[in-house]
């Protein structure tokens, strides 16, 4: 276990849960000024990361010898202004370098709280202008509309995003996004779904895709279909990957998703095209 020293002004603006741990004081054993949260070193690195950097990048690696990564236990007996928190980074690195937007497109669902970063709105269902690098190629204009059912439904596959990177981490951002939504933290939250989608663009055929399914489904509110519904979009745009035996057991075992599936057909069969 790593142990890594935050500003209370930092983390109780971004989350609901630190917030009501540090007002009611819900402390290691009362005094010591430390909360442990229940995910691994990986997770709350990134959830620290986010905290300072309103973003994370989940590719960052650390020598064994470097002595940052072992950050002493401060006591918080004397009334100061910092916790510990569990993590196994002292550094944070570079920011992901442009604000993630939904390749999948339309506005970020529900309320701004005050405990989240606030985002800018999405309205075109088509990759925003700083998500499209500006250089002359292939990227260079806007990628086509894509096409829509009168209930708004889209009925063909995104264009791989510019902003996805190489390795999916299709698992990582739906952990992320869970560990986000229990520990109130909004921004992260909807920062996690957004990559998510963005790398669904290009990754919807990762041999990760049928674990973050259940990641998605297992770990998340039924009320909160986001990630559901991005799940479902993907695999209604690529019919192929139904005949993969590992999301046809994805399928089969998880509670609903079929029907979704079916529904979807069903709207975009040609009368709902009109």
């Amino acid at each position: 276990m790593h142990m890594q020293v935050i500003g209370k002004a930092v983390c109780c603006p971004r989350s609901q849960y630190l917030y009501n741990a540090v007002r009611e004081g819900k402390w290691k054993d009362g005094i010591e000024g430390q909360i442990g949260l229940g995910e691994d070193d990986e997770l709350v690195r990134l959830i620290v990361e986010y905290f300072y950097l309103l973003d994370y990048d989940p590719v960052i690696t650390f020598p064994e010898s470097d002595s940052s990564l072992h950050s002493p236990r401060h006591d918080s007996r004397d009334g100061s202004d910092t916790m510990s928190v569990r993590t196994d980074a002292g550094q944070y690195g570079h920011v992901y370098g442009t604000s993630a937007v939904s390749a999948f497109g339309g506005p970020v669902h529900g309320q701004h709280s005050p405990f989240s970063a606030v985002f800018r709105p999405r309205n075109d269902s088509s990759l925003t202008v700083h998500a499209v690098p500006t250089s002359a190629t292939g990227f260079g204009e806007f990628p086509p509309r894509r096409r829509k059912t009168d209930r708004g439904m889209v009925t063909n596959a995104p264009e791989p995003s510019p902003l996805a990177t190489k390795q999916p981490h299709l698992v990582l951002n739906a952990r992320l996004y869970a560990a986000a939504d229990k520990y109130g933290i909004d921004g992260l939250k909807a920062l996690a779904l957004d990559k998510f989608k963005i790398q669904l663009t290009r990754h919807w055929d990762s041999s990760e895709l049928s674990e973050a399914i259940h990641v998605v489904y297992s770990s998340t509110p039924a009320m909160n279909k986001d990630m559901r519904e991005a799940v479902a979009d993907t695999l209604g745009w690529h019919g192929r990957l139904l005949d993969k035996p590992e999301i046809e057991v994805s399928i089969m075992e998880i509670n609903g998703l079929a029907y979704e599936l079916l529904k979807r057909s069903r709207r975009a069969e040609p009368e709902y095209m009109e």
